[in-house]
């Protein structure tokens, strides 16, 4: 069995990361599998919880104010084409906040996997040791700066590897200014070498942690999760191809007009006819949706007529766009 001994800010790094889904689906694949436990400490749990609000909008604040010095950048210098630039800007801008609502969603994502994983109280013997490291000024209080947190964590995983004694285990963190070795950030540091033995490992990333477990697994993984890494769609390209989904939609309901017509079925009755209903059409009216037919024919290579299964497409995508910009679902009107 492998432990995982996760840091806090290795959490967090995670969650602020826009492209992590192949990371966080291996590692709920090898707790799913039996390979590996995670193990989080309470301590690790409340600073999560308590700093994801503010990873969110941090993360959120700097994508925006990173825009708007992009936008103003090309507003005080774009040449030529700058009027261009800014309509491509502006389309970026339309997609922000969805980028900003997969921070949300991962961390959310991250706190479920906490949850379901092995969760430690840290016991008052734990805290006494890293009391005992401070006043031996043993590393992580090698440098002038407030690190009980750090030693009550590492003195944390250092019991629990003692309690469990038969294993493989993980302790994973990007802190490597307290925790690492100062001639050598990938190695422990010297004061930590009687817990670091044989079957405990140091890694400043998850992902070696990982590639120590399973070593092909993130790879397959990613590959499985390469369509995740696709930028979202511009809101230009969604509105258009809104407009063309709804251009043959209605073509298609027009062309079954036009069928009811030459069968007798729905009658033409002059402009002002104070005749109205679905099996009758005034002049006007008809002469406008002919009009408008012809555009879309001469818009379009593919104006029909579809099978069953081609019709429920066209539907389908349109109520599915319409829906992501604010519609109700099955939202189709023409």
């Amino acid at each position: 069995m492998h432990y995982l001994y996760i840091d806090t800010c290795i959490w967090l790094n995670i969650a602020k990361s826009k492209n992590q889904y192949a990371l966080v689906d291996t590692l709920e694949y090898l707790v799913g599998a039996g390979d590996v436990t995670i193990v989080v400490p309470d301590l690790v749990m409340v600073e999560f919880e308590r700093n994801r609000d503010r990873v969110i909008a941090s993360t959120r604040q700097q994508v925006n104010a990173e825009f708007q010095t992009v936008k103003k950048i090309v507003k005080t210098f774009g040449g030529e084409n700058k009027e261009d630039t800014l309509l491509e800007l502006n389309d970026i801008g339309a997609r922000l906040p969805l980028l900003s609502e997969v921070t949300g969603y991962m961390a959310d994502r991250l706190i479920k996997l906490m949850n379901d994983s092995l969760q430690i109280e840290i016991t008052s013997d734990v805290k006494l040791k890293a009391v005992e490291r401070a006043l031996a000024k043993q590393a992580p209080f090698h440098r002038s700066k407030n690190s009980v947190a750090d030693a009550v964590l590492l003195e944390a995983f250092s019991a629990f590897k003692t309690e469990k004694g038969e294993g493989t285990f993980h302790f994973v963190t990007d802190n490597h200014t307290d925790f690492s070795s100062p001639n050598d950030k990938r190695q422990h540091h010297p004061d930590f070498s009687e817990i670091f033995t044989q079957n405990c490992l140091y890694h400043l990333e998850l992902v070696d942690a990982i590639n120590a477990i399973a070593p092909e697994l993130l790879q397959e993984m990613k590959a499985e999760t390469e369509w995740l890494d696709d930028d979202t769609r511009g809101l230009t390209e969604i509105l258009d191809v809104m407009e063309e989904l709804t251009n043959k939609i209605w073509y298609n309901r027009h062309m079954n007009r036009m069928f009811l017509i030459e069968q007798g079925k729905i009658q033409i009755v002059p402009k002002g006819t104070e005749q109205h209903g679905n099996n009758v059409i005034h002049q006007d009216i008809l002469d406008g949706a002919l009009a408008s037919a012809k555009k879309v024919q001469e818009s379009y290579a593919d104006t029909g007529p579809w099978n069953d299964f081609e019709w429920g497409m066209l539907n389908g995508k349109l109520s599915a766009l319409r829906w992501v910009l604010g519609d109700e679902w099955d939202m189709l009107d023409t």
